[in-house]
């Protein structure tokens, strides 16, 4: 089926994920003449069409032509051929049509949808016996990730302090009426999505439950590997009579151990108790990073353009910015807009749309990110914040170019302009320029793998890039079970006078001892004799000054010394401008077989005046690694 307009991009991502049930139509009736849909489309494939029978998510919907759908299927698929070639193996072709026919007449299908070229296929997973003249609604199964109980389920239903994972069941369906987990069917959920799209956290803490043996449910409806179960309508209803009948409040299992409430002292818009909320929202949601880790990511996000969080994919990186978004008390998808970059990135009309001078219609991006640009503009005293995810599966420089520039400009000139002034629109809610606010907090995250494009100087120059540090996996269980994760974190919001008293601006440098000035003068000399070029700007200076500023007061108990903060600001601010050939580099990281040869930077480092500033643990490990991958590479970036 054609589309009427294309999907956004994180849909079309997904949707072959999702899971529907259906009949094959092989015939209907067109001005009182019956027609074949059901027949070879050319010499070697079969063309067939599929009715949907379970729920469509109505933002893919929107996209259809028409209300009245058939989606079209072919064996040139060729998942679709092996599905329906052993039911016509050893048949003459003359008879395949009407064998095929037959079976398909007796059978629903349970399908996917391919997705391309804005044309939406029907990809088959598996045939059932079952009723092909009712619709079917969807019963999703909790999976719980890791060892468990079904009190720890239900602990989560009760508190919505950790989420519960519906691995079949994707935020674009409606909110389930029902789930279910092990002989227990729950509902009465007020179920609020994740970013993750598959994890649910309970809101509303008045869960109901009936018990429900599994086998039953097995032997009756038609599921996916138990995992998600179509039942149809008649059963449906019975199955909601009988919950309002005999379902029970969902109270506390004696097995089950309370956790400690969440103390007072961080209930308030402090910043201590931001962070220390910050972390908690972290450990609930199965994220254990050094709490220095959180408290640099915090540093950065209130005086840097833009912050970007670096690593292999899979440590949770966008999760980490996400949560660090909902702790100020913005909502995902209002406030905190959550952007995918696409490889398709070349200007910033991708980000923020164009104006049609010939029909004087601006056309917005799918991003969303113009209207958040004018939502913050008009409500200075609320927080936003935009995370630009996977954001160098494309050349930053081409599209954020206007931001990068931007950004860096006195607070009254931070303009953004969309269209001239003198361009005429009809939808008067786009303005010719937007200024941005500093309520804004920009973080990107990036994967370091063959897929994405290399940073430039230009970028590398005004932004921190943070690596999280692993931890292995025996060391996460045995940290998480030694955490003290609490029943529930307060939910406080933070306006921008609120975090804009948080953050301090300095002069240039002015934050910086005469030592550490020393040092960086004598690392710019040692870079300058091997590169020809010094890699320490003075807008890298005032922003060591500004991270230096802007490190809270931490009470007794966490550490964050200015040492470790030089460190760290060497590690993923100027480090990562030292790269280049083997030939370039080799005086500089050193190499050899053992790492025999430390090179200049590690002895300036681990000099009297590099000691007297910093121990440079981390940065002395990162050139380890970079001195390692020149060894393998000849080259370094």
């Amino acid at each position: 089926m054609k589309l009427k307009r294309a999907l956004t991009q994180k849909l079309a991502k997904k949707i072959h994920n999702f899971l529907f049930l259906g009949k094959i139509v092989t015939e209907r009736v067109v001005d009182q003449e019956k027609q074949s849909l059901l027949y070879y489309e050319d010499e070697d494939h079969i063309r067939f069409y599929v009715e949907c029978l379970s729920p469509i998510p109505s933002k893919l919907k929107a996209s259809f032509s028409t209300q009245d759908v058939l989606f079209v299927g072919t064996t040139a698929n060729k998942n679709n051929e092996s599905k329906i070639k052993p039911l016509i193996k050893s048949k003459k072709k003359d008879d395949i049509i009407d064998e095929l026919k037959k079976f398909f007449d007796s059978k629903l299908v349970m399908f996917r949808f391919e997705y391309a070229n804005e044309v939406i296929t029907a990809d088959i997973v598996e045939f059932f016996d079952g009723k092909r003249d009712t619709s079917y609604h969807l019963l999703p199964v909790i999976e719980l990730r890791g060892e468990g109980k079904r009190e720890e389920v239900e602990n989560r239903l009760i508190k919505g302090s950790l989420p519960i994972h519906l691995p079949k069941y994707f935020n674009d369906f409606d909110q389930p009426e029902f789930v279910f987990y092990e002989n227990r069917l729950y509902g009465n959920l007020f179920l609020k999505s994740m970013m993750n799209d598959i994890s649910y956290l309970e809101k509303q803490n008045e869960v109901t439950f009936q018990d429900y043996e599994e086998d039953e449910l097995k032997k009756s409806f038609i599921h996916l590997n138990h995992l998600i179960y179509f039942i149809p309508e008649k059963q449906w209803e019975e199955l909601k009579k009988n919950f309002k009948k005999e379902s029970k409040e969902l109270i506390y299992t004696q097995e089950f151990t309370e956790k400690q409430a969440f103390p007072i002292e961080w209930s308030n818009d402090t910043e201590n108790a931001f962070i220390e909320r910050f972390y908690q929202n972290c450990l609930q949601q199965g994220l254990l990073y050094e709490k220095k880790d959180i408290i640099n990511f915090h540093i950065c996000c209130k005086f840097q353009a833009l912050t970007i969080l670096g690593g292999v994919s899979g440590t949770g990186k966008s999760q980490l910015a996400r949560i660090y978004g909902e702790t100020l008390g913005l909502e995902f998808g209002k406030e905190l807009l959550f952007v995918p970059i696409s490889p398709s990135y070349r200007e910033h009309y991708d980000l923020l749309g164009y104006l049609n001078p010939a029909t004087g219609i601006y056309i917005d991006s799918e991003t969303g990110l113009t209207k958040l640009l004018i939502e913050a503009e008009q409500f200075p005293h609320r927080m936003y914040m935009v995370i630009f995810d996977e954001m160098n599966l494309s050349q930053i420089e081409h599209w954020f170019s206007k931001f990068l520039s931007i950004l860096e400009m006195p607070q009254e000139k931070r303009v953004i302009t969309l269209f001239h002034d003198h361009n005429v629109v009809i939808n008067q809610y786009y303005k010719p320029k937007i200024k941005i606010g500093n309520n804004i907090i920009f973080v990107g995250t990036v994967n370091f793998d063959e897929t994405s494009s290399e940073f430039s100087l230009r970028l590398l120059d005004r932004v921190n890039i943070i690596s999280l540090r692993s931890t292995s996996f025996v060391n996460y269980a045995e940290k998480m079970n030694n955490e003290n994760i609490y029943e529930t974190v307060p939910q406080i919001y933070i306006n921008a006078e609120t975090y804009s008293n948080w953050t301090k601006k300095t002069l240039i440098a002015s934050e910086l001892t005469n030592d550490e000035l020393k040092f960086f003068d004598e690392f710019n000399k040692i870079v300058e004799n091997s590169l020809s070029e010094r890699i320490i700007s003075p807008r890298m200076m005032k922003d060591l000054s500004n991270y230096l500023a802007n490190i809270p007061i931490l009470p007794s108990h966490i550490q964050f010394e200015r040492k470790e903060a030089v460190d760290l600001f060497v590690k993923q601010r100027v480090l990562t401008k030292v790269r280049g050939l083997f030939a370039n580099l080799e005086e500089l990281i050193g190499t050899g077989e053992g790492n025999e040869q430390e090179g200049l930077l590690n002895m300036v480092m681990k000099s009297n005046l590099g000691r007297s500033i910093s121990d440079f643990e981390f940065s002395i490990k990162e050139i380890k690694k970079k001195r390692k991958q020149l060894e393998i590479d000849g080259y370094v970036n």
